[in-house]
């Protein structure tokens, strides 16, 4: 099965968070115990924005909504290949004029190349 790739231009400032998934344990006398909370404990996160003309747009509408189950490739600004997928209700348009559309999105990373599951 090949794996999909995002590959088109997003444009503006790319704003990006890193997440760590920790457990912290407080004692009685201030001390603090943490540890990690299995494998993949960061992960990142991306907003982005692609603007385009009606056709360009509805193509990578089109891809943002076939992967918010299903993963993909994408190399982040830092310049890293890694996979992702889009986060549920995240996309939204923006018609600037009659064919000029500006698509809001966001990515968060996946750590394997599908989630989805065949019946």
């Amino acid at each position: 099965m090949e794996i999909d790739k995002f590959e088109w231009r997003t444009m503006g400032h790319p704003k990006g968070s890193d997440s760590s998934n920790i457990n912290e344990i407080s004692f009685g006398d201030g001390y603090k115990q943490l540890f990690a909370n299995g494998i993949n404990n960061n992960s990142e996160s991306w907003e982005l924005t692609y603007t385009g003309n009606l056709e360009e747009v509805a193509k990578v509408r089109a891809f943002l909504n076939s992967h918010i189950i299903e993963s993909f490739l994408w190399t982040n600004p830092y310049g890293e290949e890694k996979f992702y997928r889009v986060v549920n209700n995240s996309i939204t348009s923006e018609f600037l004029s009659k064919n000029v559309i500006s698509l809001s999105f966001q990515f968060v990373q996946s750590f394997s190349s599908t989630v989805s599951i065949l019946m």
